[in-house]
């Protein structure tokens, strides 16, 4: 399977109605704790974010996926603690591009950044626990289920179970050694 090209643009106001649209999928609503969001509380989250990853004082970033001049999806960095060295991912694609490999390609294209940072040790992400396709795309990047936290959210009125996800800056970079086809020296 060929995997499409996409790029990562900066998340800018005119995107906010596709993001909405995208929260208001079917597969978005059963997968995903997302609390009721209005245009103006999302325009305001992405009016409170940045793609700059330089910029010093930011604690939040956030990236809209495209594909072939349309926004498909978003990936977004947030709570990040400089003195911790951690940072929070999550991430979204409209439902007609699922299982295309682009989420797996948009989020490494994301965690290749990040870890940049020499700061960063840790990055973590959240995903419910019947979402399959998602703990996948964690699995695939090298991330480990660190615990679930029952009932931690509700979703279309259910109690529903949380995982958490953890990938350490040493298993990435083992992971990007491994990619590179370079083994570790005894």
């Amino acid at each position: 399977m060929t995997i499409p090209d996409i790029r990562l643009v900066p998340a800018l106001p005119e995107h906010v109605d596709v993001w909405k649209a995208m929260r208001e999928e079917p597969v978005s609503r059963r997968m995903m704790p997302l609390e009721p969001a209005t245009r103006e509380s999302l325009l305001k989250r992405i009016l409170e974010s940045t793609s700059d990853l330089s910029d010093p004082k930011a604690t939040s970033f956030r990236w809209m996926v495209e594909l072939e001049g349309r926004i498909i999806g978003t990936v977004a960095a947030r709570e990040l603690s400089r003195f911790h060295g951690r940072v929070e991912i999550g991430y979204m694609l409209s439902s007609a591009y699922h299982g295309r490999g682009i989420g797996t390609r948009a989020v490494t294209w994301v965690l290749e950044r990040l870890f940049e940072w020499p700061f960063l040790h840790r990055v973590w992400l959240t995903t419910a626990a019947d979402n399959l396709a998602s703990q996948g795309l964690a699995r695939k990047l090298g991330f480990t289920l660190e615990g679930v936290m029952r009932e931690h959210y509700l979703i279309e009125g259910q109690r529903k179970d949380q995982q958490v996800w953890g990938l350490l800056r040493s298993q990435w970079e083992a992971r990007a050694r491994l990619s590179a086809g370079v083994a570790d020296a005894p």
